[in-house]
């Protein structure tokens, strides 16, 4: 049964499971915005009392997901693409390097945006901004998508890194 792990690789272990917990925090946080939006709509419309703050608990709610849930998609390389310039640029490199390269750039745009997170956080910090209608401290909420952002960078350089492992391992079986 320990074999298992040791067989299989320390990051792709590491990287199932941050994937496998990044889901289900996606999933709990989409959870609990359907069921206050369910539950802020039923105020509104039955009660005419809709709940206090609640559209600004949601779209806290949404960041967090959509980070959370970025941290999946990178680690799995499943993003929407759009071709507009791949085949000129296609053409100047061969299919290990035009990948790498993309992957490469990936990473630096992802960390790039990270970077750009904590600095928000700091600065929500050290102002002490709070948020529009709860007046909670606002870095609770920019600080928690910030590492979000870095855990994506993580888990893509994790999946970069396999990528280029299955690449080279692809390589060398097409060429045996």
């Amino acid at each position: 049964m320990s074999e298992a792990p040791q067989k299989k690789g320390i990051v792709r272990s590491l990287l199932a499971t941050a994937i496998t917990i990044l889901e289900n925090i996606s999933g709990i946080v989409i959870l609990i915005m359907m069921l206050l939006t369910f539950a802020d709509v039923i105020g509104r419309y039955v009660f005419h009392s809709p709940i206090f703050g609640g559209t600004e608990i949601i779209s806290a709610l949404l960041a967090l997901a959509i980070f959370s849930g970025l941290g999946v998609i990178n680690a799995r390389d499943d993003h929407i693409t759009v071709e507009l310039f791949e085949p000129p640029i296609k053409r100047l490199m061969t299919p290990f390097v035009y990948e790498i390269t993309i992957q490469i750039f990936s990473v630096f745009c992802m960390a790039l945006i990270a970077v750009v997170l904590f600095e928000h956080a700091w600065e929500s910090y050290t102002l002490q901004k709070l948020t529009v209608v709860l007046e909670m401290p606002l870095y609770y909420v920019t600080a928690t998508i910030a590492v979000f952002a870095v855990i994506s960078v993580v888990s893509q350089v994790a999946g970069v890194a396999l990528k280029i492992l299955n690449l080279k391992k692809s390589a060398a079986g097409s060429s045996e």
